[in-house]
């Protein structure tokens, strides 16, 4: 219609109103665009609460996983020590033995650290990564990718030491419990056959078990490392969602 009434000024020479007419157009088309722009803005801005929503999350799950590793990892390095100390004085009184037991059944599992990316590899992938605005939350972001893959690395070795120390320590114990049992259930002193006195003089079993707890320390360090990282992008990521920090000691 604006295209056929532009011809109809320009046979008349009504120049004053094909000014009008372009104007019109022009204005139309400008209108147009910004009404996109910002219908496309707005999709980007539930896409990206969306996301950070699923990141905190992912966030809140890892949390939870490094403070279980972390107290299992304690766990196990108090286990490590009786049985270090009890084997140096030669000694393990009746109401240590199933802690002795327990200990050894726990030698080597270190557990890694631990950061859930599934929501940030979706976005990479999709080459969604940029629609988060803050440029802060996503070097917070990439940072934590950085420190997962370096870790990652670290413990590679870690369980390259704890395979050859393990391999000591497993030669010289025989697992006799009857019933099946998970990695997590505890193991009493009858549910396995050692020669105590033997170990005592045993150097070598020594040196593997107290390398074996040096190894998980460092688990618990590298865990507890990832973790004050994970909880400053939760609170960041919190701030920019606009939930409130919970206030210390406060009522769940």
């Amino acid at each position: 219609m604006i295209l056929r009434r532009v011809i109809q000024h320009v046979r008349k020479q009504e120049w004053t109103a094909i000014w009008i007419d372009l104007v019109i157009v022009v204005v139309g088309v400008f209108i147009g665009i910004q009404v996109q722009q910002w219908s496309n803005e707005r999709s980007d801005r539930r896409l990206e609460h969306v996301y950070l929503e699923r990141i905190l999350s992912d966030i809140n799950l890892s949390i939870e996983t490094n403070e279980l590793n972390i107290e299992r990892l304690t766990d196990y390095s108090d286990e490590q020590y009786l049985v270090v100390n009890s084997l140096r004085q030669c000694s393990l009184p009746d109401d240590k033995k199933d802690a002795f037991a327990d200990g050894m059944s726990d030698i080597g599992k270190v557990g890694p650290s631990v950061f859930v990316q599934s929501t940030v590899d979706e976005m990479l992938s999709a080459g969604n990564f940029s629609i988060i605005r803050n440029a802060k939350i996503r070097d917070t972001l990439n940072g934590l990718s950085r420190d997962a893959k370096y870790q990652n690395n670290i413990f590679n070795a870690i369980y390259a030491q704890l395979a050859s120390a393990a391999g000591t320590t497993n030669n010289r114990v025989i697992w006799i419990y009857p019933d099946h049992k998970t990695p997590f259930d505890p193991v009493a002193w009858a549910d396995m056959e050692i020669d105590f006195n033997a170990l005592c003089q045993d150097r070598e079993f020594q040196a593997a078990v107290s390398t074996i707890r040096y190894l998980t320390n460092a688990g618990i360090s590298l865990n507890a490392r990832a973790l004050v990282s994970l909880q400053a992008a939760k609170a960041e990521l919190e701030s920019e969602l606009g939930i409130p920090a919970k206030t210390k000691g406060a009522t769940p």
